[in-house]
């Protein structure tokens, strides 16, 4: 990754991102040349709007739907930097998140999402202004896993997000099985707003530093809104922080999770310990005498955490632009423009090698130290060396990601009642491009080995002393890998009265949408025949679907002020959909929301959603791999036990994961009736949820399939060549190790909230909320996962905040309860983060904040199941961090 934040763009990317702000910047100019005396404080008037969970427009807020909003005061009071840092705090989150802090054992190194409810990275919609956001390009988690980055969000331009916390397939369609989350991007500003922000730890280095400009104007007849932002943070590196620079639990209960690959080799397996020639100069220090593994013990663990990186390097910028114009009086066009790069460095410990996992000239295949290497002084081959290729260098992924998006549209009124109809299409997409630097491949290395011919020289690679640079530089690979996911679509939508109800009036909401996706994995050759030392095998994946979606919601007022019944709404949805690569599938949704007083609210609904199986579960390209141990065939009990032959790759064949969502919720403002009350705005909610979940994904192993006891339930996936003479049964040609629709889960939790906003006295006006969710039963397949590794039971927010006059202070308190690791041998203590900050605004239109992350700077909890000791999937991790940052509205 380049020194200055504009170098790797290329040409053509700085043009497009300098035109992009030019042009959005000198139409805001022109806008507000051509209306004068415009303020930011006009009288807007009040119309209706769609809330997350509903197509119907409608006024008041309260709907059946239970939705969380956050504007982007409320995430700047979290004091995160990044909008993936702040919603991964938020209760609601559960289960194993990908972040960037744990990018370098991910397969989407860089990435900053999410797992809503635990039930997945993949089970949560998104949407942007209401419409899909494009997926990263290369799958999570599992490797197979279609996941949202929110590194590729302008965090400049985010207005609010909503987050629906049930499904909503029957609005939205696939991927809404946890809930939606919709980013509202700005729509609507007038004037300039440029902001700059500072930060660092206090324990190393990792400098923090960024700016953005927010910029718009609106006149009778067309708005543009138009942000830029740019930011960048330094790496931490394990050895940096007390906590992350060892990788030994035994103190803890736990084992040495450090590595037998030594910075200079180690020889396993020989029953004499052989010695180098006495005074011989071909052996250096630091080691001029090659040991056996066993005759030294303890020698053999390295603590790779020395050297491997802890937070990476990062960098992002980009601008979103969003234009109308008023065509007529009841027709309006809009657009939508952005474009966003985010770079991550990460290092990782350098190559490990035990030569008996690599590919080679050995007699079982693997890599082998030959005695013909003047370096090695046993006199036979070494068949288990165990190395730390250092010279080479640290491993680090040079990953680049750029997000375009481009959506028009039209929308307007019809001359009946209030009709309104809407229609857009959208192109969107994802581009990475992940590098490998400092890799070593395994025929190279052997070779290396063997003696290979360098500028007319004969070298050797020596495990036991310093290379030549020529031969570190000979073995040293890049291994380069591109991937893309775009989504083309097009959606028509009208909705309006139908007819009026003694309660209000009966609304719908019908509408259509024409989707396709694209998927191509283009996976570096090394990479996916498993030729690098050290690493793991990929295979490539290009796939593609299309989708015919249509969908129709009701909403029926059924009582509206009478005595004992203050409001009685349901909520009726549906959406049938047509995919290309599974058949049809139709989602029904109902809800309720009933309040008999002003004070009580309660809501429910039930509904199914569906997860479509994400392209690389389909059509990722076959692999073929075998068994590290010996397995015995459960039909030939005689035979001898051989390595199994594994046929792993996509499924075509795989149907949806199906979800019944139950939903159940509770307001309470039991003073909001009594003005002047410093209780007045008192409020409590409790929700309960339950998803009772079947065809979710599984992966069984040759293990799994040839065991006796599973044998009658999995022998289709157990491919048998034909029977000999007299034989009624053939041995084993190999098993099928694809993704199936395996498993069930059933999961429950209860969110609870209050809130509470006092008056304004003379002191100032304060406020205080607490957010909680309680994961009452995680039953996956089987197995009762809540309270165990990555499910802790209790997970919080409180906060605290003041105004007066200038000045505003707030603390956000972080809580995540003590869970079972995942050795289960101990727990993983509860955590506590305190995140303070103040500020003041004056100064000619200034507003300046100074604020902590992690104030007490407490160490996290230790998880003795990480080799990192820390669990940054669930845990926070970071030291103390102070921030600053400078607005100015212009």
């Amino acid at each position: 990754m380049n020194s200055l934040p504009f170098l790797s763009v290329g040409r053509t990317g700085r043009a497009v991102l300098a035109s992009g702000l030019v042009l959005s910047h000198a139409a805001v100019m022109v806008l507000r040349a051509q209306t004068p005396g415009l303020t930011d404080d006009e009288e807007v008037k009040l119309e209706a709007f769609s809330v997350t969970g509903s197509r119907i427009k409608r006024i008041d807020t309260e709907t059946p739907q239970p939705v969380v909003r956050l504007t982007s005061a409320d995430f700047s009071t979290t004091g995160f930097s990044t909008l993936g840092d702040a919603i991964r705090s938020m209760p609601i989150i559960s289960g194993q998140s990908l972040s960037s802090v744990d990018a370098g054992t991910s397969f989407t190194p860089g990435v900053s999402s999410f797992n809503l409810r635990g039930l997945g990275n993949n089970s949560t919609l998104v949407l942007i202004n209401g419409r899909r956001a494009a997926p990263y390009g290369t799958a999570g988690y599992d490797g197979f896993q279609t996941v949202f980055d929110f590194n590729s969000i302008p965090v400049a331009a985010v207005e609010s997000l909503e987050v629906l916390k049930d499904g909503a397939s029957a609005i939205y369609g696939s991927d809404a099985v946890a809930g939606v989350i919709n980013i509202t991007l700005r729509k609507d500003y007038s004037g300039v707003t440029t902001e700059l922000n500072i930060g660092n730890t206090i324990d190393t280095d990792s400098f923090e530093k960024g700016f953005f400009v927010l910029t718009g104007a609106n006149n009778a007849k067309s708005s543009i809104v138009a942000t830029m932002d740019w930011n960048e943070r330094k790496s931490i590196y394990g050895r940096d922080l007390d906590y992350t620079d060892e990788s030994d639990g035994t103190p803890y209960g736990g084992f040495n999770q450090g590595s037998s690959r030594w910075l200079y080799g180690n020889v396993y397996g020989l029953t004499d310990r052989v010695t180098f020639p006495s005074g011989t100069a071909t052996f250096k220090t630091p080691q001029t005498n090659p040991t056996l593994a066993a005759a030294v013990p303890g020698s053999t663990i390295y603590n790779f955490q020395e050297l491997a990186g802890y937070t990476p390097e990062t960098r992002s910028y980009g601008f979103y632009t969003r234009g109308t114009y008023d065509f007529t009086d009841t027709i309006q066009g809009f657009a939508e423009v952005s474009y966003r790069r985010s770079e991550v460095l990460i290092d990782s410990a350098p190559t490990p090698l035990a030569t008996q996992s690599e590919n080679g000239d050995g007699p079982n295949g693997n890599i082998v130290f030959p005695a013909s290497n003047p370096y090695n002084p046993f006199g036979q081959d070494i068949q288990d060396l165990r190395w730390r290729l250092a010279e080479v260098g640290n491993r680090q992924q040079d990953v680049q990601s750029d997000t375009s998006r481009i959506l028009v549209g039209l929308n307007g009124e019809l001359p009946v009642n209030d009709w309104t109809w809407e229609v857009a299409s959208l192109y969107t997409k994802n581009d990475v491009s992940d590098i490998g630097r400092n890799y070593v491949a395994d025929r190279l290395l052997q070779d290396a080995f063997n003696g290979v011919v360098i500028d007319g020289d004969m070298l050797y690679a020596n495990p036991f002393g310093p290379n030549d640079p020529r031969i570190i530089d000979y073995m040293r690979v890049d291994t380069p890998n591109y991937d893309t996911y775009s989504i083309r679509s097009s959606d028509v939508s009208v909705g309006g009265s139908l007819i009026e109800l003694p309660a209000g009036p009966l609304a719908i909401a019908i509408g259509g949408e024409i989707r396709e996706e694209k998927l191509t994995n283009t996976v570096n050759g090394l990479n996916s025949s498993d030729g690098l030392v050290g690493g793991g095998s990929g295979s490539g994946t290009t796939g593609d679907r299309k989708v015919y979606a249509g969908f129709v919601e009701l909403s029926i007022p059924l009582v509206k002020n009478q005595p004992g019944v203050k409001n009685l709404e349901v909520q009726l949805a549906g959406r049938a959909e047509d995919y290309s690569d599974f058949g049809d599938t139709v989602k029904p949704k109902v809800a309720v929301v009933y309040q008999p007083i002003e004070e009580v609210l309660l809501r429910g609904s039930f509904g199914q959603s569906f997860l479509a199986p994400n392209l690389p579960y389909l059509y990722t390209a076959r692999s073929v791999s075998f068994t590290s141990n010996t397995l015995a065939d459960p039909l030939r009990p005689n035979d001898p036990r051989n390595q199994i032959r594994q046929f792993g790759g996509g499924n075509p064949d795989l149907d949806p994961e199906e979800s019944d969502i139950t939903y159940l919720g509770l307001v309470l403002q039991p003073f909001s009736r009594q003005k002047g009350s410093i209780f007045r705005e008192l409020s409590f909610g409790v929700d309960y949820i339950h998803f009772d979940q079947t065809n979710l994904l599984g992966r069984l192993d040759a293990e799994d399939i040839l065991d006796p006891d599973n044998y009658a339930q999995y022998q289709h996936l157990v491919l048998r060549n034909p029977p000999a003479a007299g034989e009624s049964v053939g041995t084993i040609n190999g098993v099928v190790t694809t993704w199936q629709n395996l498993d069930d889960a059933v999961y429950e939790a209860y969110d609870f909230n209050i809130r509470w906003v006092l008056p304004e006295y003379d002191l100032g006006q304060f406020r205080f909320e607490l957010s909680w969710t309680y994961l009452a039963d995680y039953d996956y397949d089987g197995l009762d996962v809540d309270g165990t590794w990555n499910y802790p039971l209790n997970r919080a927010n409180f906060t605290v905040g003041w105004k007066r006059g200038n000045w505003a202070a707030s603390t956000y308190v972080t809580y995540i309860g003590d869970y079972e690791d995942g050795f289960e041998v101990g727990r993983v203590g509860e955590q506590f983060v305190v995140n303070p900050q103040v500020s003041y605004r004056g100064f000619f239109d200034s507003t300046i904040t100074l604020g902590v992350r992690n104030v007490f700077n407490d160490d996290p909890p230790v998880d003795i199941t990480d080799a990192k000791l820390v669990n940054n999937s669930v845990n926070l991790g970071e030291p103390f961090f102070w921030y600053m940052r400078w607005s100015k509205d212009w």
